[in-house]
């Protein structure tokens, strides 16, 4: 009977390994199909070869030592292509395209990548151009486009590649411009991030946004949590503050928030607003007055945006 039950057992995983092989087969599938579509077909220019497809199996081979930053947001696939002009005997256009899934992660990748500084296009959702290399949001997609050109060339061509491709990626309907769930007083420009896992080193806290501001002479970074639904935030909210007591030098419930005094972390305040942990970090001093007015204009903020 042992003997009956472990060869089902081994059945049954080896059922589970084929399907989690095809699933995986089928979503890299979808995505080369899906991404072949937005490459452009521009009067003058051709592919110098076939484009190559990266899925999350083998990205590492284009992208050695960065690639764990992009599977970190889900990625999906890549694809690489090569152009050139009819003249030219090697290619000056490299393109690549991400699939991140949803427009969301996509930013939270484009937004780790992105300088803080730089000559910002109204390209995609947002993009930047830099020496020839142009970066920018579209869709679910994150988007590269290198020329190598003299410099004045190279950034016009770039463009234009960029803007024919941001017309071929779909916008993504549910899509919502973190800088909406943010107050703007202080805000420092496109310094929004978005942390899908792992937020402040914390593994279980996910789908987090974190900005930098400046307000009365004191800088701080501003954060939202927003879980599943009101209980998982409750948990969050819990299991956090526990593992905040047990680093900080000290902490206080205070009556708008629960501040803890951490060794990296600085002055910390978090509080939940029904299914959202959100609050600040890394303010220098305690300043309960800023922070119980700012975390008030946060939980505005949310309500405006998602009630």
């Amino acid at each position: 009977m042992s003997s009956i039950i472990k060869s089902y057992k081994k059945f049954l995983i080896l059922i589970f390994l084929a399907w989690f092989a095809f699933e995986a087969w089928a979503q890299t599938a979808s995505s080369r199909e899906k991404l072949v579509n937005f490459l452009p077909k521009i009067p003058g220019w051709i592919l110098s070869q076939e484009p190559e497809f990266y899925g999350p199996e083998n990205l590492f081979e284009y992208i050695d030592g960065a690639s764990e930053a992009y599977l970190a947001y889900d990625f999906q696939g890549l694809i690489v292509a090569f152009y050139k002009r009819e003249k030219d005997k090697e290619p000056i256009i490299t393109v690549e395209i991400y699939d991140m899934g949803e427009a969301l992660k996509a930013f939270g990748i484009y937004s780790s990548e992105r300088p803080p500084e730089g000559h910002f296009l109204p390209i995609g959702l947002e993009g930047y151009l830099e020496k020839g290399t142009l970066c920018f949001l579209a869709g679910s997609c994150y988007v590269k486009v290198f020329s190598f050109l003299d410099e004045k060339e190279a950034d016009e061509i770039a463009r234009f590649f960029g803007q024919e491709i941001a017309r071929l990626i779909p916008a993504e309907d549910k899509w919502t411009d973190p800088a909406d769930i943010f107050p703007p007083s202080g805000l420092k420009p496109r310094t929004i991030k978005f942390l899908l896992k792992n937020f402040l080193g914390f593994e279980y806290l996910h789908h987090a946004f974190l900005a930098s501001y400046e307000r009365e002479g004191e800088t701080f970074e501003a954060f939202i949590v927003r879980a599943e639904d009101r209980t998982e935030a409750e948990i969050l909210e819990s299991r956090w503050k526990k593992d905040l007591a047990l680093s900080a030098e000290k902490i206080q419930e205070k009556d708008f928030a629960f501040q803890a005094v951490h060794k990296y972390l600085q002055n910390v305040y978090v509080t939940r607003h029904d299914s959202f942990l959100l609050g600040l970090v890394r303010l220098r001093r305690a300043d309960d007055e800023l922070a119980r007015t700012f975390i008030r204009e946060m939980i505005s903020m949310i309500n405006h945006k998602f009630k």
